[in-house]
């Protein structure tokens, strides 16, 4: 047909019927984005191709998206609270490399059909980009065709079949998680205390240190014989018998209460004067700036209580910096909070307007970045390629969240729209391309890639049960949300829901999902390097 020409034209009816087939879901199991590499094959075969350019376009999009949304996180699973889980995923991917790597030397696979490989047997969607521009050939593809299938299936099956191998009670694992989460994540609380330690009268909030004890705030006070509280700031002298009203987290409280005095049971009310409210921050030019730097309580006669960001209370203290969307609990008086109200923004909409000059910056310095010559002693020099450098200025960018008037963090619906749109002419693309030839591929290496790829699927998984389960200690139901978010397996997740309702494996997949992104870039990247 001549419409099929038209590259728009094509472009569109790839990714519609991409996407109904990504779509299909038989139980756990289904295609997702995958399905349009699948329709681009089909039409690829038939000689229908799309340009090269739509592939460039798509693959800095995609990978600038995945940089911006994995690079805080990448940081925050390197440290304590996610290292353990962070050694799981390392330790799924690292097999599948070192996995891939031999089958590679045993069946004398070329970098393309490697990378192609696994990519597809750790359904890797970031992974087959950098194998597509590594690489440069239309095998990539086509391995990461073939084995796509198990390593979704297999994942799916593998997860399944595990609790009965290893005789585990599913209801035991949420309970004994339930425990850990009570003890560990403790709610946000209030405490009213009379001052009593005369070490500390007369003297000022800034002066006490307060911080070097515990993550609290001492919001409001009421002097002894008075009739109406007043706001506490870092100027306020407290006096004997001052009632405190203190903001955090329980244990936090009683190290507070230990230090200024005795906890009492009276409340201290709001008065006409003083009124509490919730203030969303939309300005742009407020974000990024620390609360001690707003100064609110000595500028505005407002005292900021506590912050919420994503659904989590954080003390109010001093170096907090304040992010695009948080919620601010203000304390004070009419028309001083509506003047706070009005400094934040307090605009739910703004939250979602997308400014495009951080974004085309950010892009142009991942180009410049991939161009940058660097020189390994004894190898010679290289670039980190488009790819590479892309991603390194979205994670970098993402990290700075704001410079000057540019703030680099984008909201995530926009940011998903950023990456399924560099998906959607990514895939389209390279299916087109691959089309042609890959019933050549598969005749010629079609059994060789498809046991290959049964074995990069099933050793990693073997051997994250292995190192999670026994040597790292981690719970079962968290252990499946590492191997899961590992492979960056959607299906995978979708089997875990089925034993659990609960969020623990969900919230694991979320804490090694950047890592596995960026993993899986890293360790392509080295495959390709090795095997040309």
């Amino acid at each position: 047909m001549e419409l099929f020409h038209n590259h728009i034209f094509l472009l569109l009816i790839i990714t519609l019927l991409g996407t109904a087939l990504g779509k299909i879901r038989i139980k756990s199991f289904s295609l997702g984005s995958s399905g349009i590499i699948f329709i681009g094959l089909f039409f690829g075969h038939f000689n229908y191709t799309l340009p090269a350019d739509f592939q460039t376009l798509g693959l800095v999009l995609f990978i600038y998206s995945i940089g911006l949304q994995a690079g805080p996180g990448f940081l925050h699973s390197l440290q304590s609270s996610g290292l353990k889980m962070t050694i799981g995923a390392l330790a799924v991917i690292g097999t599948g490399f070192l996995t891939a790597l031999a089958a590679s030397y045993f069946f004398h696979f070329d970098a393309p059909i490697a990378a192609g490989l696994f990519a597809g047997a750790l359904t890797s969607t970031p992974g087959l980009a950098v194998a597509v521009e590594m690489a440069g050939s239309t095998a990539a593809p086509a391995a990461y065709g073939l084995t796509y299938f198990f390593g979704v299936t297999g994942v799916i099956l593998f997860i399944q079949i595990l609790p009965r191998v290893l005789k585990i009670s599913i209801p035991k694992e949420e309970q004994n998680l339930n425990e850990e989460m009570s003890r560990s994540n403790l709610p946000f609380s209030i405490n009213h205390i009379e001052l009593s330690n005369p070490n500390i009268f007369g003297k000022k909030v800034k002066d006490l240190g307060l911080s070097a004890i515990a993550p609290a705030v001492i919001t409001r006070l009421l002097r002894k014989g008075a009739a109406e509280p007043e706001l506490v700031g870092a100027e306020t002298v407290l006096e004997e018998g001052d009632h405190l009203r203190v903001a955090g987290r329980q244990p936090d409280l009683e190290k507070i209460q230990l230090f200024l005095g005795k906890t009492i049971e009276k409340e201290i009310e709001f008065d006409r004067r003083l009124t509490k409210k919730y203030i969303v921050l939309s300005k742009r030019n407020v974000t990024g700036i620390t609360l001690k730097q707003l100064n609110c309580r000595e500028v505005f006669n407002v005292q900021i209580a506590r912050v919420t960001r994503n659904g989590i209370d954080l003390p109010a203290t001093p170096n907090l910096r304040l992010q695009m969307g948080d919620t601010i609990h203000a304390v004070g008086d009419d028309r001083s909070l509506a003047n706070v109200a009005k400094m934040f923004g307090n605009n739910i909409k703004e939250i979602y307007s997308i400014d495009l000059l951080p974004i085309f910056i950010g892009l142009m310095l991942g180009f410049l970045l991939g161009k940058v010559p660097l020189y390994i002693p004894y190898s010679g020099t290289f670039s980190i390629g488009t790819t590479g450098g892309v991603l390194m200025a979205g994670i970098l960018l993402s990290n700075f969240y704001k410079t000057g008037p540019f703030i680099w963090e984008i909201p995530s619906t926009a940011n998903s729209f950023i990456r399924e749109l560099g998906l959607v002419l990514f895939m389209a693309t390279v299916g087109t391309k691959t089309g042609a030839t890959i019933l050549t591929t598969l005749s010629e290496q079609g059994w060789d890639l498809f046991i290959a790829g049964v074995a990069v699927t099933l050793i990693p998984l073997i051997t994250a049960v292995l190192i999670c389960r026994f040597f790292l200690k981690l719970p079962f139901l968290r252990m499946l949300g590492v191997i899961t978010g590992s492979m960056t397996s959607t299906p995978g997740l979708a089997a875990v829901s089925d034993l659990s309702t609960s969020h623990y494996a969900s919230s694991s997949y979320a804490t090694v999902y950047p890592v596995a992104l960026i993993g899986m870039i890293l360790f392509t990247k080295l495959l390709v390097l090795i095997l040309q």
